[in-house]
Order: structure tokens, then sequence, then C-alpha cells
């Protein structure tokens, strides 16, 4: 049923009206609803309006992630205690590197858990 649950789900999020949405990207309401209820599939132009509308990325529109940061914000540079570093620096690491920082951030993510719980 994609994109049809995110488009509907992102705009009540927002609180904004069917008639608004459709407004602001410059179709029909009617139309808006086909997209909305699964009756038709956006066209991509429409598909690439809407994601930039929410600032979502295309693949969580279209449910390919559930991850809505869109890539070209996942490029920007993260400032850490470390310096600064791109999600460009963590993709060219080797696998075996991928790995120790998954197994540092599933070993940081149980000691949270074990904090919260004492807590």
């Amino acid at each position: 049923m994609f994109p049809a649950e995110r488009i509907k789900s992102l705009r009540e999020g927002k609180n904004i009206s069917q008639l608004k949405l459709a407004k602001d990207l410059l179709i029909g309401q009617s139309t808006m609803s086909e997209y909305e209820s699964g009756i038709k599939q956006p066209p991509v132009s429409v598909l690439i309006n809407i994601a930039d509308y929410f600032d979502v990325s295309l693949d969580y529109l279209t449910g390919r992630t559930d991850v809505k940061v869109p890539i070209n914000k996942l490029n920007s540079r993260l400032t850490t205690r470390f310096g600064e570093l791109t999600i460009n620096d963590l993709f060219s690491l080797q696998d075996d590197e991928k790995e120790a920082i998954l197994i540092h951030i599933q070993t940081y993510k149980k000691y949270k858990n074990l904090q919260n719980k004492k807590k």
C-alpha cells in the first residue's frame, strides 16, 4: 500500500488537510485523495515533491526503508568528540571495521538499557 500509507501518515502527522497539501503541491484534492487511498500511484515527479515537502527520503516514502532522513542530510558532517565524521566515512570502512563499530553500538545500547532499568 506504499506510498499511500506514508503520504497520509506524514500529512496527518503534520496536521495538514488533504486540500492544503494538494494546493501546496499544485495538484487537485481528488487526485491527492486517490494517492492516499492507493487508487492511483503518484508519478515520480509528484513523489519527489511530496518527499521534499515533508523532508523525507523517497526510499521512506515508497516503503523501502523506515529511515525518514534524506541521504543529502545524512551526508552532512557529524561533529564528535573525536572530530568530524561523515556518513561517507562510515561507508568507506572495511567490513571488519563496520562489524567492530556495530558491536560497540550494541554493547552501548545494552548498557544504556540496563542503566534505564535501574532508574
